[in-house]
């Protein structure tokens, strides 16, 4: 069945490789768009504040509060120890009454200089201040 074959009025006439000129142009058009498009895009990406530059600052921002954590962490952990030695060691337990309150055991005698009454006693002990090992 080989009739003739009837023609759209919106359809148009192509050329030998399927494609029209203005089809061409048209594709031309829309790569060239594209292209500007994609270059704004990658220029946006590199210089805006929100971009590469903002990215580097917020990765930067992001190391320091992480080596803040770790810092906290290691500090809660020498805490967490000394707690529990105050609470096993009685000994810990005599050395933080005796700082902290200025007991004095039993036969025992303290000798305080000019300077160290002059002074306020050495100063205030500051909470946690725990007696060193």
């Amino acid at each position: 069945m080989s009739g003739p074959t009837q023609s759209n009025r919106y359809q148009q006439k192509t050329g030998e490789a399927g494609f029209t000129i203005r089809g061409i142009y048209v594709v031309r058009l829309l790569v060239g768009v594209l292209l500007a498009l994609d270059m704004a895009l990658v220029l946006t990406v590199i210089y805006s504040p929100s971009g590469l530059p903002g990215y580097r600052l917020q990765n930067l921002q992001v190391r320091k509060l992480e080596n803040t954590v770790l810092n906290l962490r290691i500090k809660n952990q020498k805490l967490f120890e000394r707690i529990q030695s105050i609470k096993t060691d009685p000994k810990a337990r005599e050395r933080l009454v005796r700082r902290q309150l200025g007991w004095v055991g039993k036969d025992e005698v303290i000798f305080q200089s000019p300077d160290y009454v002059e002074n306020g006693g050495g100063g205030r002990i500051r909470p946690f201040d725990f007696p060193d090992r």
